[in-house]
């Protein structure tokens, strides 16, 4: 009998989770080479995505609200990072 392992996607700069509304902006989770993840909040001044130093949680993204506005994710997506 074969069985499939599942196992993540470990490739570095993937968005792991968001955008997600937190407080009063947007913050994803981006992967590192390593497996972990960064937190970073978009910039609305340069209109890029910044690492999050102290900015805001895992915690606090993962309970965040969803971002559905097709408009803005169609920026998000052709935005360059910092």
């Amino acid at each position: 009998m074969q069985s499939t392992m599942a196992h993540p996607n470990k490739t570095a700069g993937r968005v792991v989770l968001g955008p997600r509304q937190v407080r009063s902006g947007y913050a994803r989770i981006v992967a590192i080479s390593d497996g972990s993840g960064r937190i970073e909040i978009f910039d609305s001044k340069s209109g890029s995505w910044c690492d999050a130093v102290g900015e805001c949680t895992f915690g606090e993204i993962w309970s965040a609200s969803p971002v559905f506005d097709s408009r803005y994710l169609r920026v998000l997506s052709c935005m360059p990072d910092c």
